[in-house]
């Protein structure tokens, strides 16, 4: 096997590792959503993952001067990774979370449009087909195979909000091959972890939210070491080694996995029953993503 075809497989895996890391944070998250602030949470998410990771990079010695050189493309990647949560934040003061989620589904379409635009690259329509499948797949499952639930859907101001919050994500897997530079990966997820700390600490101060510890429970910090470790440090780590790697199409449509991984996970730790609908839209996904994975 040449080191190529071994690059490209560890990318897909990364990326399937990334979707359930992420799925991790809605199925744990919502344990203790409403203990404390979602704002806060990720905050607080991304600083102890900047001093987790910082820690470890210290000791190993992995951390070096050039490092810090060009230090603001951390903050462009931060920026761009931290502001999708905090439109997502406010999007959910006026919109749901089902709505939320359909809007997500359209992050693989954005980041194709994306890459057409800036990049100049053209997907295939093999490639559009498998994202059109894949996207029904997840919106299949989000709504649970009701038609009506689907046509009741409405596009306004909450949606609008998250529309733009998922166009900055998207932008990710487009701006981090060009300001990658062949950095060991864990330096750059850790000024990204940092450069997103900063971010989320301005909007808290400009919302007027308080930064404190004072209410902070053992369920709380458990579910915050998982955020993390595996949401922030182990997700953020898998999608920058595949983004340089894989097309921004296909690892943004990693991402339509996650509504499956939560259903999953529900059933696994909570014993809440799936449907069929669940089988369904998964098959319609891998469907997808196999052609994806194929054409790559």
């Amino acid at each position: 096997m040449n080191s190529l075809l071994r690059e490209k497989i560890f990318s897909h895996c990364s990326m399937l590792a990334f979707s359930v890391f992420v799925s991790g944070s809605f199925t744990f998250g919502n344990l203790i959503a409403d203990q404390i602030h979602p704002e806060l949470l990720t905050f607080f998410r991304f600083l102890l993952a900047t001093f987790i990771l910082g820690t470890i990079l210290h000791f190993k010695k992995s951390i070096r001067q050039h490092h810090f050189k060009k230090i603001w493309r951390y903050f462009v990647l931060g920026a761009i990774y931290s502001t999708y949560f905090v439109f997502m934040f406010i999007a959910l003061k006026f919109t749901t979370t089902v709505s939320i989620a359909a809007i997500f589904t359209l992050l693989p379409l954005f980041a194709a449009i994306l890459e057409r635009l800036f990049l100049r690259k053209y997907s295939p329509l093999l490639i559009w087909f498998a994202l059109i499948i894949s996207g029904c797949g997840a919106v299949w499952i989000i709504f649970e195979g009701s038609i009506s639930e689907l046509l009741q859907f409405r596009f306004e101001k909450g949606e609008a909000i998250f529309l733009i919050g998922t166009i900055f994500y998207a932008s990710y897997a487009i701006m981090f091959p060009k300001l990658f530079h062949g950095e060991n990966i864990y330096v750059v997820t850790l000024g990204v972890l940092a450069a997103g700390s900063v971010i989320l600490a301005i909007s808290l101060i400009f919302q007027q939210i308080p930064i404190t510890f004072t209410n902070i429970t053992f369920e709380i910090a458990w579910v915050i070491l998982y955020l993390a470790i595996f949401a922030s440090i182990g997700s953020i780590s898998c999608l920058n080694y595949a983004s340089p790697r894989l097309s921004a199409p296909i690892v943004s449509a990693y991402t339509l996995l996650v509504p499956f991984w939560v259903i999953l996970n529900d059933f696994i730790f909570f014993k809440i029953e799936p449907d069929m609908n669940l089988l369904v839209g998964a098959m319609l996904i891998a469907f997808g993503l196999g052609v994806l994975i194929y054409k790559s």
